[in-house]
């Protein structure tokens, strides 16, 4: 009986479990919703399950499935000790024995015969619902058990999702999101309550008897995400979910770095306003007390700017859209060295991109109470390790730079310490093999994090290409932007090249040798920064 009634589909939208004339002590309603099949004694529904059913906290986790009569009940027991008696006796023969034949035939005959037995015997469904009691619908014709929709978990499906159910599994949830928002909002919020626990929820669901069956295991998870994306209801980060109507959004703006010029330090940013109305504005100013009276910016598609921080406000002229918090950017500060070599002595130059106010020391101290640095200056010629505390407007980085003895031009890497591949560093991983032995080996470590992400996909003509810009980006999200592309396109054996042009960060050196081992990069002098404690 449990191969008659097991789950076939991958949807298992009606019950995700099934269990045959079980000990009612034993069972558990607080995981899958369940099917129980239970022997008929003649009451409506069976006594033994009426009062299993009353004491259940979890109510709405329940089907049960039997019948109105226990004669037929008896007939299946009668044909499945028949069936039993014929399969034993089969088993003890052998292919060509007198008797083979026949034992086959007769079980073939007994099998039919037990599952009509089955069919007629178990012709009524039990499911919560009504004023919370369990509610009866007959299975007309009984069950059959095929495949397909024709297995009987497609009709039991299709009988619960029938007005004969009062439509209590919700197949055309996906259909009709809307009305079962509404009415998730009526029976599973309390009072007036706007904000609950998400768990609170899933606890009312199973246990409110009215409320109607989201189809599968994870129905109601999948209600809560379309939700929340079309913005019907909010998630705290406590995970709570608020319903709405929520309160009209201020103005805000989205700011999207495009590239930062090495040379000129020149930043390009496009700016992007949110519930700004048609004709929206948007001022910039150096601190956070900047108003519509500041400077109002024209080209909001590429902004360049040679700040650190900056400070934007969005306003909306229609009036419609309150004023919101100003959005804040900052650069990355890049700080980038070159040694030069004047006679016998050898020089540091610095630079940072933006422009920024540098120190230094040479012996290990805080960099932030050391030299100013104003021009290159000389380096001992046993080597030293030079730290350095950049700052421009709101942004302090600091970084680490070790100078080789000289005549000495290997690149010392600390494989302790987190380290970066400079922006200056143009790195191609130029083969489909190379991308994803890379990806392979950096996918569980989002400490990798690479900026300037470019992606190739395909070859000649027909090759796609998408840009990331400043977006930083862990190898596993890499990953899932060629396999998304690849299957867009249809195809997924299309050649990958990935192009790096805005630098990589490690979460230690090892982590940077490795990687420049397996893409095939070679490390110079100024190529690798690695920051201080």
């Amino acid at each position: 009986m449990t191969g008659l009634f097991q789950v076939q589909s991958k949807t298992r939208a009606a019950y995700q479990e099934v269990q045959i004339m079980p000990r009612l002590d034993d069972v558990r309603l607080s995981g899958a919703r369940i099917l129980l099949v239970v022997q008929p004694d003649g009451r409506t529904p069976p006594e033994a399950i009426r009062d299993f059913f009353v004491f259940q906290q979890e109510k709405n986790n329940l089907l049960v499935l039997s019948g109105h009569d226990s004669h037929f009940a008896n007939e299946v027991e009668a044909r499945l000790r028949e069936l039993y008696a014929v399969e034993k006796i089969q088993a003890k023969l052998k292919s060509g024995d007198t008797l083979y034949d026949e034992a086959r035939d007769k079980l073939e005959e007994l099998s039919e015969r037990f599952t009509k037995a089955v069919s007629g015997a178990y012709n009524r469904l039990f499911f919560p619902g009504g004023d919370g009691e369990l509610v009866m619908a007959t299975i007309d014709n009984g069950l059959s058990f095929g495949a397909g929709e024709h297995s009987a978990e497609s009709q039991i499906e299709k009988l619960l999702a029938s007005a004969r159910c009062d439509n209590k599994l919700a197949l055309d949830m996906l259909d009709e999101l809307p009305n079962y928002w509404a009415m998730a909002e009526t029976y599973l919020w309390p009072g007036k309550d706007r904000r609950v626990p998400w768990r609170d929820l899933v606890m009312r669901a199973k246990t409110d008897p009215t409320w109607p069956w989201m189809p599968g295991a994870r129905g109601l998870e999948l209600l809560r995400d379309e939700a929340l994306k079309q913005g019907r209801w909010r998630q705290t980060p406590e995970g709570h979910i608020e319903k709405g109507p929520f309160p009209v959004e201020k103005t805000s703006v989205n700011v999207t770095p495009l590239g930062t010029n090495r040379e000129s330090g020149e930043t390009s940013l496009s700016l992007t306003p949110r519930n700004a109305g048609d004709s929206p504005r948007i001022h910039v100013a150096r601190t956070a007390a900047v108003s519509d009276q500041d400077q109002q910016i024209q080209d909001l598609e590429d902004y360049r700017t040679t700040e650190a921080t900056l400070y934007f406000l969005a306003v909306d002229t229609t009036g419609k859209y309150q004023v919101g918090e100003p959005t804040r950017w900052t650069a990355d500060l890049t700080v980038r060295h070159e040694i030069h070599r004047i006679a016998d002595t050898r020089k540091v130059e610095l630079r940072c991109t933006p422009a920024a106010e540098l120190r230094y020391t040479l012996d290990g101290t805080n960099a932030r109470e050391g030299t100013r640095y104003s021009q290159p200056f000389a380096v001992p010629a046993k080597g030293c390790t030079i730290l350095i505390a950049a700052q421009a407007g709101e942004v302090e980085k600091s970084a680490r730079i070790q100078i080789p003895s000289e005549g000495d031009d290997r690149v010392i890497i600390d494989p302790r310490k987190p380290a970066r591949l400079a922006e200056t560093k143009r790195v191609s991983i130029d083969t489909t093999d190379k991308a994803f032995s890379f990806i392979q080996r950096f996918k569980d470590r989002p400490d990798t994090l690479l900026r300037g992400v470019q992606i190739l996909l395909g070859e000649g003509e027909n090759a796609v290409q998408i840009r990331f810009n400043e977006r930083a980006l862990t190898a596993a999200a890499i990953e899932m932007a060629i396999l998304g592309i690849r299957q867009a396109l249809g195809e997924e054996q299309a050649a990958v090249q990935v192009l790096i042009r805005g630098g990589i960060r490690f979460g230690d050196g090892f982590a940077l040798q490795e990687f420049s081992e397996l893409a095939g990069v070679e490390l110079l002098p100024g190529d690798v920064i690695q920051e201080t404690d």
